[in-house]
């Protein structure tokens, strides 16, 4: 209630204005028509403007005047045509002249035709017939378009539109006005951060083919990072240990990674272990055969060669396992008579 209702809410709208727009339709097209104008210079978009509204009013002009003997505008009439579509499930009580009571279910409405009012207050808010009223015109039998307001009538509408902008010169043949031109728009400093003005100086001199001159190092002291004496540098400090080197690496430049020397691995012989033959061993009586471990001379006795690995230890465990499995399978192949089997001998 602070912010005054009467502009934006239906409730609060006065009667008989024959509008029920509450939003800000009108202004937002005008705006979205000149936006390319409004950053015109002042003459320029008022010169656009014109020239827009003198096209536009004479458009219109023209499309009124080919509605021909239409009575109400065309949109008025799409309005009127869905509106007798629903009131067919609006039931009409009559009560006295021209006035009546319209129900659908618990919801009733009374409607005086003589007044052009209806309980809703939608017909003398928009000035168009509401449902209500357009089920009790149709129980009359009578045309919903002659109850709208003159508002939305054609004739209102070509009158709306008939005077026109006259056409103007171009602005060279304007003529001239006594007063003082316009002066030019001020100096003003551009929003963010200034640039650098050396750079400009520098891309001055640059084109006028100038050069810039720096300080020169001539009659400067250097002081040693070594001893912190003046007149030498740590090249030619007499201080300076061995391992120190005479310039500073750059910040930038990674030290080299040392290459690690390959080395080449002891090859040692494989041991040569002479073939064993397994002997016939009664599977039943005697138990498996123990296998000792063959002795080989070392070849190379000036050479430390390491211990034999776990993985040599366990090749030479299954083929001890292997040699006892072979003089069981031949001890069974004689007991049975088998005579189609040859020596197994295991190298």
């Amino acid at each position: 209630m602070e912010r005054d209702p009467k502009s934006w809410c239906r409730a609060f709208f006065e009667v008989d204005r024959a509008c029920d727009a509450y939003e800000n339709g009108i202004s937002e097209s005008f705006n979205s028509v000149i936006d390319l104008a409004r950053k015109r210079p002042l003459i320029t978009m008022l010169e656009e403007i014109r020239i827009y509204a003198m096209e536009r009013m004479y458009k219109m002009l023209q499309e009124g005047q080919s509605w021909g003997n239409l009575k109400i505008c065309p949109s008025i009439r799409l309005k009127i045509s869905k509106l007798k579509k629903q009131q067919r499930f609006w039931g009409v009580i009559p009560s006295g002249i021209q006035q009546y009571e319209v129900r659908i279910g618990n919801d009733g409405y009374a409607v005086d035709l003589n007044n052009n009012t209806c309980g809703c207050r939608s017909w003398q808010v928009s000035g168009i017939p509401c449902v209500h009223a357009v089920a009790a015109i149709s129980y009359l039998n009578r045309n919903a378009e002659d109850y709208v307001a003159p508002w939305f009538h054609t004739a209102m509408f070509l009158t709306c539109y008939n005077h026109t902008i006259n056409p103007l010169n171009g602005s060279s043949m304007w003529p001239e006005a006594p007063y003082m031109k316009p002066l030019p728009p001020q100096k003003r400093r551009l929003p963010g951060r200034p640039t650098l003005k050396r750079k400009k100086d520098q891309s001055e001199m640059e084109s006028k083919g100038k050069t810039r001159h720096t300080i020169s190092k001539a009659g400067s002291v250097n002081r040693c990072t070594i001893c912190r004496e003046r007149g030498h540098n740590r090249s030619t400090c007499p201080t300076r240990p061995a391992d120190v080197a005479s310039t500073s690496r750059p910040k930038n430049k990674k030290p080299k990674k040392c290459k690690k020397e390959k080395v080449d691995p002891v090859q040692v012989p494989a041991p040569q272990v002479d073939p064993v033959q397994a002997d016939p061993v009664d599977p039943v009586d005697v138990p498996a055969p123990h296998v000792e471990p063959v002795q080989v001379d070392d070849p190379h006795p000036d050479v430390d060669v390491p211990a034999q690995p776990v993985a040599t230890r366990q090749r030479i465990r299954k083929y001890s396992e292997r040699i006892t499995k072979i003089g069981l399978r031949r001890k069974v192949l004689k007991k049975e008579g088998s005579t189609g089997h040859n020596p197994m001998v295991l190298e």
